[in-house]
């Protein structure tokens, strides 16, 4: 009876979890829908990264890690003017000091860069400290530069 109010409670967790993921992007179209879908991978891959990290894969940590870096790269041509607004999650302080913004997109890909050499060099230590390198630039955009 437990193992079936379990199964019952993480299949409830999975569905609602994708749904509040869909519901994020209802509406979205274009430019902001490709965007929010890079960062919903991005997101991913950082889970992703964890477990592995977790289960000291630093092999596959490389190709997730190249994946945020690439993301980084191009993330300043996915805002351009014009794209804010509902369902955009996008703070009006990108377009209004958009060097800043480019400058944090810069500091992840940096740190995603570091990341994909230290998990690529088997380095436990790095890889585990340039992780959290690349979370924590995540985490500053955000607070600088999304609506909550």
């Amino acid at each position: 009876m437990k193992a079936k109010i379990l199964r019952a409670t993480v299949i409830s967790a999975i569905t609602l979890t994708l749904s509040a993921s869909v519901l994020a992007h209802t509406g979205a179209t274009g430019i902001i829908k490709e965007r929010m879908d890079f960062f919903a991978r991005s997101k991913d891959n950082l889970k992703a990264i964890k477990s592995h990290l977790g289960a000291n894969d630093l092999k596959s940590v490389v190709p997730l890690a190249k994946e945020i870096k690439d993301w980084a790269i191009k993330m300043p041509e996915y805002f351009p003017k014009g794209s804010d607004g509902k369902p955009s999650e996008a703070s009006p302080e990108i377009w209004l000091n958009f060097e800043a913004f480019k400058k944090s997109a810069i500091a992840n890909r940096d740190a995603a860069s570091k990341l994909m050499s230290a998990a690529a060099e088997g380095d436990k230590g790095e890889t585990i400290k340039a992780f959290k390198a690349t979370a924590s630039t995540c985490k500053s955009c955000h607070k600088s530069f999304r609506l909550d």
